[in-house]
């Protein structure tokens, strides 16, 4: 009974290193359990959903159970719209963000209407008359077309006011809100890219975006320039190779004093976005910047195992794992390495093809047989007429 738990053990802890494809080295640091790690585009090019092929080895080849980092986002908080209405050209409301005080820095906006391109204004107050401090201005917009984009998303600075004081112009009535803080938005990483020369466009600013390879998730990009003042319609497309583009998003970016932007809003796991900044009939925007950005798939691993650890990925068959560190309570990491940390990716030398099977490395063979038996049926129907005959 004792040998079979043993070796039940050993089948427990074995790696199917033979069936992964890709493997690489992780940072030391990582190993004591409490620095996490963020994937790169070819791990999240290279393995399933939900990890399910990853696997984590320690220096005495054991396998390392590993989770992902324990989100601690708190809820949205809906706030209360009073005296929505109009005021002149201009949609005004009284937003009360209620108690407890909280840091906020986002307002979602519920605008009625649409094809919109507007801007709202917000100033704070702690008290429901004032006086109120003047926090920023942001640009809203419903467009529509072969790619519809809409943005009623309003930034400014960190607060705690109470009250917030709305006036936004070229839009319909105010008739919802919902505050969010700074660590109530999904986590965001940069993605890193290489810039690929586009078409140069004479009404239009190309910058094209090579992942390197297909599959790494994007879905924000900060566009900005360093003129002083600009208000310009965005489109962004996708494609797999560069040859057939897909529109994916749309959005407006818009710098002046005091006036922030939101970021474009896409959703993205091709090899190349291309993002086009319309310019019309003013000149092109000097010093064009594009940052992606995409969700953290941030790892961790269960500490007290000997470094060097390695990670091995790459199997559209391996069975998931099932580790009791992922789910058992998990403080959150006091660091994340970024994707620029990883060790380059490199083939595993331990994995092996799959076995072909007979007719896969004789295929000559099958098909001359399938060929001898389609004779052999059309000869068979052949007698058989000639004997009703």
């Amino acid at each position: 009974m004792k040998t079979v738990a043993v070796l039940a053990l050993g089948l427990a802890l074995s790696v199917p290193a033979d069936e992964l494809r890709y493997e690489r080295a992780l940072p030391d640091e990582v190993a004591g359990g409490r620095v996490a790690f963020e994937p790169d585009g070819a791990m999240l090019a290279h393995t399933r959903d939900d990890f399910a092929d990853l696997r984590v080895v320690d220096a005495d080849g054991a396998q390392v159970p590993w989770r992902r980092v324990p989100a601690t986002q708190l809820g949205r908080a809906p706030a209360s719209v009073l005296n929505s209405g109009r005021r002149g050209d201009a949609a005004v409301a009284l937003v009360d963000v209620g108690s407890p005080r909280r840091f906020y820095e986002r307002l979602e906006l519920e605008i009625a209407g649409a094809n919109f391109v507007g801007r709202v204004t917000v100033r704070g107050g702690d008290r429901r008359l004032g006086p109120y401090t003047r926090l920023s201005t942001t640009t809203v917009y419903d467009v529509r077309g072969a790619q519809a984009a809409r943005s009623t998303t309003v930034v400014f600075p960190a607060t705690d006011f109470r009250y917030l004081e709305l006036r936004a112009t070229g839009v319909g009535r105010i008739v919802g809100s919902t505050v969010l803080g700074q660590y109530e938005r999904p986590e965001l990483v940069r993605r890193r890219f290489g810039s690929v020369a586009g078409p140069e466009e004479a009404r239009a600013t190309v910058v094209t975006l090579d992942f390197g390879v297909a599959g790494v998730p994007v879905t924000e990009l900060d566009v900005s320039a360093s003129d002083a003042r600009y208000d310009r319609l965005v489109r962004v497309e996708a494609s797999v190779d560069r040859d057939v583009w897909t529109p994916v998003a749309a959005g407006r970016i818009r710098r002046a004093p005091g006036e922030l932007s939101p970021r474009v809003g896409v959703s993205s796991r091709s090899r190349f976005l291309r993002v086009r900044i319309e310019n019309g009939d003013d000149p092109p925007l000097a010093g064009v910047r594009v940052d992606a950005y995409g969700p953290s798939f941030a790892l961790m691993v269960e500490p007290g195992h000997p470094p060097p650890l390695r990670l091995l990925y790459g199997s559209p068959s391996v069975d998931a794992p099932s580790y009791e560190f992922a789910r058992l309570p998990a403080e959150r990491p006091t660091e994340t390495l970024p994707p620029a940390r990883l060790p380059p990716e490199r083939a595993n030398a331990a994995f092996e093809l799959p076995a072909e099977s007979f007719g896969q490395r004789h295929r000559w063979l099958v098909q001359a047989a399938l060929a001898l038996a389609a004779a052999v049926v059309g000869i068979a129907g052949l007698l058989a007429l000639r004997r009703r005959a």
